[in-house]
């Protein structure tokens, strides 16, 4: 039971499926395509009937609509001939090809009154047929002598005249077997089609080639009393529906009049030569000549004689069918003034397609033009005064330039002093370290060796004054190593003696064991010797990035790489503590920050490194990349020397 229930509505489903496939390859859902909604499966088969023997067919698509429309002549029902008329026209696509070109009311006009040819007529054809270099490279264009010959046999084939025979012999040595198959094919799924609208006598022309009909008398009267189709009740009916519809043609037509005379814009027609034969209230009141003194007359009454050329050549364009859009020019008033106006021009088509005049639309812009006359000498008294006005923003820019220059070079003076400051400081944390190593350190080196004796000497209480000196030895290596420390945070001797890799090991594993943070450190066992500047300067780097790690990230991990890239030293301290805001990453880039990170810059700075920021809520890395500068055998001789010293 929900098997049955369910049917309508896939077959519904199925229905509208197929309806939106029709509509997409014609651009329109014709009504051939609406009928045995009971039975969506025959529609369906149509369907794929209509794709391989007409739309897929690989004959060129103009060719195979023109030949539609050619064979539906031979049928006493009209819709065929007039759906398919309505595709080669736009009304659609042309055999369902959104790219083939569409045709013109005359070329369609052409084709429908073409005589079927018979006895001598024939003839000629089969004749020119055969004349003709076999098989054909492509098929004839529109509008030829061999379309129009192979249209006429190919006729006697879909009609099965007692010429048919002789007719396909000739079809067969033009198109070559293959393309003869695919024509076959087309002519029985016309044939079907024909005789599918007799048995379905409920199937009603479109509203949209109703209105093609209406708008075209002499293409309605070649469809619908075409001699070669027998007359029926279709197009009897349209042939009814014509008066009615001219009525409402001319209803639209004098309320078309009505507007045109009530415009204020001037609306003129005229012959292609120039003839005026329309004259609205609107041309009277701008040109000042009423619709009697102007009809008749050649344009060229309102034009000024310099611009008589120019008139020529609108007329010359009109003819080739070209319209002329908001064209400004000047005309003449009857009491001899000159009016600026704006043109619109367009090309009038007959029924057959033929230009037979021109439209032509004035509108007055005097008040316009003198109002951008206005506007123009606005612009240049402004335009004098911008200038004035640019020579003294000129003369301003280079005083602010001259001025900037200034501030910029107090900038570098100060970050010179600044790196000279720097390297005092380093100078004066090395004297400290060495005064402190040299002096307080031999001082206490030799009061633990006093202590020593002392205890060595002691007779009374001896365990308790062994136990007393022990303390004492004690607070005096505690002491020492304390001065040691210091010593080297403020300058480590090793970066003197041994060179950044021992002092980087040495610093790192200090600071580990103080904080407890896991710190690697990745630099070649055999790293060479910078000069004592740089080393100095990645070292400074270095102990100020895990500073801020320790103190500020919360990372408990640290990572430290030092290689050599070529010509240049690259330093990376990356923790993966909380990173930096947005907002405080994007201070720290414009170097609005605290005097560390400051001090950072200004370091790699003097010796003309660079140094980068990246920070995010995996953690901060700081790189920075200097040339290198090594150290001569000779200079690292002397730091060694000067060390030992």
């Amino acid at each position: 039971m929900a098997s049955k229930a369910t049917e309508p509505a896939s077959t519904d489903s199925a229905a509208s499926e197929l309806k939106e496939r029709v509509a997409e390859r014609f651009g329109v859902l014709p009504n051939f395509f609406r009928l045995a909604s009971e039975t969506p499966e025959i529609t369906e088969k149509m369907w794929g009937f209509a794709q391989a023997a007409y739309l897929d067919n690989p004959l060129p698509a103009v060719f195979k609509e023109r030949l539609f429309v050619h064979l539906s002549r031979f049928c006493a029902v009209r819709y065929c001939i007039t759906r398919h008329v309505g595709f080669l026209m736009g009304l659609g696509r042309p055999a369902g090809d959104a790219n083939a070109p569409v045709q013109g009311v005359e070329d369609v006009v052409k084709l429908l009154q073409r005589s079927f040819p018979r006895g001598h007529a024939l003839e000629l054809c089969l004749s020119l047929c055969a004349s003709c270099p076999a098989p054909l490279v492509e098929m004839p264009s529109a509008n030829t002598q061999m379309e129009e010959a192979i249209f006429a046999v190919a006729a006697h084939v879909f009609l099965q005249t007692p010429q048919a025979p002789a007719c396909l012999d000739t079809l067969e040595r033009l198109l070559g077997q293959v393309r003869l198959q695919y024509l076959l094919v087309f002519l029985a799924f016309v044939r079907a089609a024909h005789y599918w609208t007799k048995v379905h006598p409920e199937l009603e022309v479109e509203d949209d080639i109703k209105q093609l009909l209406k708008t075209h008398e002499a293409l309605a009267t070649c469809i619908l009393s075409d001699p070669e189709a027998r007359s029926d009740h279709v197009s009897q009916s349209l042939l009814d529906e014509l008066p009615a519809l001219r009525l409402k043609a001319d209803k639209a037509i004098g309320l078309l009049a009505a507007i045109v005379d009530s415009s204020d814009d001037a609306i003129v027609s005229k012959t292609l030569d120039g003839i005026v034969t329309t004259w609205n209230t609107g041309a009277e009141r701008i040109f000042g000549y009423t619709a009697q003194e102007a009809v008749g007359q050649h344009i060229s009454f309102i034009v000024p004689l310099d611009r008589r050329d120019e008139e020529a050549a609108i007329l010359e364009r009109l003819r080739r069918g070209q319209r002329i859009e908001h064209f400004e020019t000047v005309r003449v008033r009857k009491d001899g003034t000159t009016i600026d106006i704006s043109l619109t021009i367009s090309p009038i088509i007959d029924s057959l397609g033929e230009i037979v005049g021109a439209s032509k639309i004035a509108r007055d812009i005097t008040q316009r033009k003198q109002a951008d006359r206005a506007l123009r000498e606005s612009e240049e008294r402004f335009r004098v005064l911008a200038d004035a006005l640019d020579t003294q923003v000129h003369f301003r820019t280079q005083e602010l330039q001259r001025r900037n220059a200034e501030i910029l070079q107090q900038a570098e003076q100060l970050r010179h002093l600044t790196g000279q400051m720097m390297k005092t400081q380093d100078a004066e944390r090395r004297h400290i370290a060495r005064e402190l190593h040299d002096s307080a350190g031999q001082t206490l080196a030799v009061l633990g060796m006093n202590i020593t004796r002392l205890a060595e000497d002691a007779n009374n209480d001896p365990d308790q004054l062994a136990k007393d000196i022990e303390g004492v030895q004690d607070l005096v290596k505690h002491l020492t190593q304390e001065i040691r420390t210091t010593s080297y945070l403020l300058h480590p001797p090793l970066l003197d003696e041994s060179g950044l890799s021992s002092a980087l090991q040495w610093y790192v594993q200090g600071l580990a064991d103080r904080s407890g943070l896991d710190i690697g450190l990745d630099i070649p066992e055999q790293f060479e010797r910078l000069s004592p500047e740089l080393e100095v300067v990645i070292f400074r780097i270095v102990q100020e990035c895990l500073t801020n790690t320790h103190r500020h990230s919360g990372s408990k991990t640290a990572r430290i790489v030092v290689a050599r890239k070529g010509e240049n030293v690259c330093v990376e301290v990356q923790d993966h503590g909380k990173g930096m805001s947005r907002e405080r990453l994007a201070e720290v880039q414009s170097h609005g920050t605290g005097v560390g990170l400051r001090g950072m810059r200004e370091r790699a700075h003097q010796l003309h490194g660079d140094l980068s920021i990246e920070s995010n809520s995996l953690g901060t890395k700081i790189s920075a990349t200097f040339a290198v500068k090594t150290l001569s055998t000779n200079e690292e001789s002397t730091a060694q020397r000067g060390c030992v010293a």
